[in-house]
């Protein structure tokens, strides 16, 4: 590496690694990249640095040290050898001459098939809308359960804001009453009482107390 001269000093080449893109852009500048070495170096160790004359290195080299490239050599396939034929054999000249009428005879041309009519479009048969089944009117009232409860509990009960002893009536005869009324009106579903009750209770807020030793509904009366 070539670089400016001090006094008292000699010079050494050596090889320093640098950044393609830091000579590319030092080369745009035309910065001599020796005497910036130099300088930075001096500058670093304490070492006066009076460039005098710029002296190049015998050798150009920029200190890059690029990767050895082995290129990649394809491997050349030998031409496949002919077959060897073997002159003892007493049907060789045959299968020759034979080989050499095929080469020089031309290729035998295919009889072109006959034209094909037309095929005809398979007939479709006309698409016919599938008719919906008829449904069978429904007789009676098939309602779910909680339709039953309810229609009982708004028709059938009526509450009061006393707790007479009129207005206080048994579990089970509730019920009872309320089983004969689902039987009246044709629901085929009649909820059991366990439903029943939690319904009332839960839902529609009746008060429940035991009276006598029997579990009752209390402030209802029935209609």
């Amino acid at each position: 590496m070539g670089a400016g001269k001090s006094a008292g000093a000699g010079w050494q080449q050596t090889q320093v690694l640098i950044r393609s893109d830091i000579i590319a852009a030092a080369e745009r500048e035309h910065l001599d990249i020796s005497d910036e070495c130099n300088r930075v170096l001096a500058k670093r160790l304490g070492i006066e640095y009076l460039p005098i004359l710029t002296i190049k290195p015998p050798v150009e080299s920029r200190g890059i040290i690029a990767p050895v490239i082995v290129p990649t050599v394809r491997a050349i396939r030998a031409p496949v050898a002919p077959p060897v034929i073997n002159a003892e054999d007493p049907t060789v000249p045959g299968k020759v001459l034979m080989e050499r009428k095929e080469r020089k005879a031309p290729a035998a041309t295919k009889p072109r098939a006959p034209p094909q009519e037309p095929a005809l479009p398979h007939a479709v048969a006309p698409t016919v809308p599938a008719v919906p089944a008829k449904v069978a009117p429904k007789t009676g009232r098939k309602g779910k359960k909680e339709d039953a409860i309810k229609r009982f509990v708004s028709t059938r009960i009526m509450r009061e804001t006393d707790e007479s002893p009129d207005a206080i009536i048994a579990k089970d005869d509730l019920y009872q009453r309320f089983e004969r009324w689902c039987r009246d009106h044709d629901y085929a579903t009649i909820p059991d009482r366990r439903t029943f009750f939690v319904a009332l209770k839960n839902k529609y807020a009746l008060a429940e107390r035991t009276v006598g030793g029997v579990p009752s509904w209390i402030s209802i009366r029935i209609k």
